[in-house]
């Protein structure tokens, strides 16, 4: 009997310590559109306007569940599942979800040139602005045409917000109770984003003096279009 009890210890044991998601949480990031994920390139709505987003990299910094730091500063890219989902180590449970959409001023003033190239603030991912010397917190690329019509590419007007300066960093606190093993989904709604944004005034910004209060105002929509679930 001793030995059967032994046996079953072991066993439940070694099943225990075999479980994926062991003190792990997975970071999914997306970008959605009508409620759904939102495919690179592919035209949508905004009233008679067709909008096509081409590209959107953009930081986080200071990823914390609770007070327990999940990841100093990720790279994320939602088009591509190598560089908008991450699996970070999370060592009990939390019911909050904390993070800053940008860098913080410390990390702002870094040298990308002395990090290795898979580092999140190294030159390899293009985030770096040379004139400015500091990072971009928000690359955002695509085309618009008030007509409705996109393929006609002499019409289309352009989105470029390249957003920003240590003023620009948002920060943000989202209620969501989260556990190991669990799989967190951070979604930006493209529609949010855009809900309260005139392209035709305000479709360009390098955050220079002349389009500081676009990057002002992308930068503050962009926060505020973020949703934390668990799925």
């Amino acid at each position: 009997m001793k030995r059967l009890s032994f046996a079953g210890l072991l066993c439940l044991l070694l099943l225990a310590g075999c479980r994926p998601g062991d003190n792990e949480v997975t970071v999914e990031f997306q970008w959605i559109q009508n409620g759904v994920p939102y495919t690179q390139s592919t035209p949508f709505f905004k009233g008679d306007t067709a909008i096509a987003v081409d590209l959107f990299h953009f930081y986080v910094s200071d990823l914390r569940a609770g007070d327990e730091l999940l990841s100093d500063v990720l790279f994320v890219d939602p088009s591509d599942s190598a560089l908008s989902t991450y699996t970070l180590d999370l060592q009990r449970k939390a019911d909050e979800i904390s993070f800053g959409l940008g860098v913080p001023s410390d990390m702002n003033a870094m040298d990308p040139t002395s990090f290795e190239t898979t580092h999140p603030l190294s030159s390899a991912f293009a985030m770096y602005w040379t004139w400015a010397s500091k990072y971009r917190f928000l690359k955002a690329e695509g085309r618009f045409n008030a007509d409705g019509d996109l393929s006609n590419a002499a019409t289309n007007g352009g989105i470029i917000w390249h957003t920003g300066t240590d003023a620009l960093y948002r920060t943000r606190t989202f209620d969501v109770s989260v556990r190991p093993g669990d799989r967190l989904v951070v979604k930006i709604d493209l529609d949010l984003l855009l809900g309260n944004v005139s392209l035709a005034n305000d479709g360009f910004t390098h955050t220079t003096v002349d389009t500081y209060s676009t990057a002002e105002k992308i930068s503050n929509e962009a926060i505020a279009a973020i949703e934390v679930v668990v799925e």
